[in-house]
């Protein structure tokens, strides 16, 4: 629902199809003693998240912009360090022990992360999601098919296998 916003996002919640339904599922998941880690995109969902008991909340910076498919409209890296820190904040505001990860937008490589950990303090690291399976499995597909692409096929042989 984070990701959601403008007046689809307003019909969503008065219908009861909100970000408090997350809140809490992510409560009665804590309550049954499962691991919870739920995005957060502001400070109040940081407050919510961490009074409903997550364990980590992961502030989340939007659609991730790299790759061939990646989003074009973003915050930039120091952007993001600052939107961080204040989800951070407001999280260990209401629990000191939630640990606080990063993720999202333009922090898709190795070398983004380590930007914003070298610029925050107690974040405790990176959520990977599209950079630890879209985004590294995109060049060795596009490197393969390439592969594939330039055989050539002997004179003789089907016709139409060289279409």
């Amino acid at each position: 629902m984070g990701l959601i916003d403008g007046i689809f996002r307003i019909n969503l919640e008065e219908t009861g199809m909100g970000y408090a339904r997350e809140v809490d599922m992510s409560a009665r998941a804590h309550a049954l003693g499962l691991l919870t880690c739920p995005y957060v995109f502001n400070e109040e969902d940081a407050r919510a998240m961490a009074k409903a008991g997550a364990d980590l909340v992961i502030a989340h910076m939007g659609l991730t912009t790299k790759g061939t498919i990646g989003a074009k409209t973003n915050m930039t890296l120091d952007e993001s360090i600052s939107r961080i820190k204040s989800i951070q904040a407001a999280a260990i505001a209401v629990n000191p022990e939630v640990l606080v990860l990063c993720h999202g937008g333009p922090i898709a490589e190795p070398e983004d992360v380590q930007y914003v950990l070298t610029r925050t303090e107690g974040i405790a690291g990176f959520f990977g999601a599209s950079s630890m399976e879209r985004l590294p499995t995109e060049p060795a597909i596009t490197e393969q098919v390439r592969n594939f692409k330039s055989l050539s096929i002997p004179s003789g042989r089907n016709r139409w296998l060289n279409c």
